[in-house]
């Protein structure tokens, strides 16, 4: 795949909030005080490795979304009208945002469909991580480091730019 270096850099951030929902649960597991610990001493070979899987999880990511895009618009919705019906669905107030039976209809029908197609991307994701030279709790502390560390972000974001040129 050819990206474009502002391109890949948001495929990474859009993969890392995926990659965030997948080990969500993992992470809520967790005891506090390790939530707060971030590891930022990471080998050379380990941070290549990340940025490998990221790599590999990309192209997985970019069609799983356009699949997701397309299940909400035959929905009849369009993707702004679903997330603002999801938002209203969080806080509760979805009968009262929602246009009408026919609209609530759709939204869920769509999103049935997306929630199937993130079990399929988690399931896709773990695969590639388990495929890797990293175990799914090595590469949950590097993509924490990376959202939470300046200094394995700049590390990263380095990998990604070198492979890309």
């Amino acid at each position: 795949m050819n990206c474009t270096k502002n391109m890949c850099s948001k495929l990474f951030t859009l993969l890392s909030i995926f990659t965030l929902f997948s080990f969500g649960l993992m992470a809520q597991q967790m005891p506090p005080a390790q939530q707060m610990e971030v590891k930022e001493d990471f080998k050379d070979d380990e941070l290549k490795e990340f940025v490998k899987i990221n790599k590999e999880l990309m192209p997985l990511q970019e069609k799983s979304q356009e699949k997701m895009v397309d299940a909400i618009e035959d929905s009849g919705l369009t993707v702004e009208r679903f997330q603002a019906l999801a938002q209203a669905q969080q806080s509760g107030s979805l009968t009262e945002v929602a246009e009408g039976p026919e609209e609530m209809a759709q939204f869920n029908e769509a999103g049935q469909k997306v929630m199937g197609m993130q079990e399929e991307l988690q399931s896709g994701i773990q695969k590639v991580i388990n495929d890797s030279k990293l175990s799914e709790t090595e590469f949950q502390q590097m993509y924490m480091a990376y959202t939470q560390s300046p200094k394995v972000k700049e590390k990263v974001d380095e990998l990604m730019d070198k492979e890309n040129d």
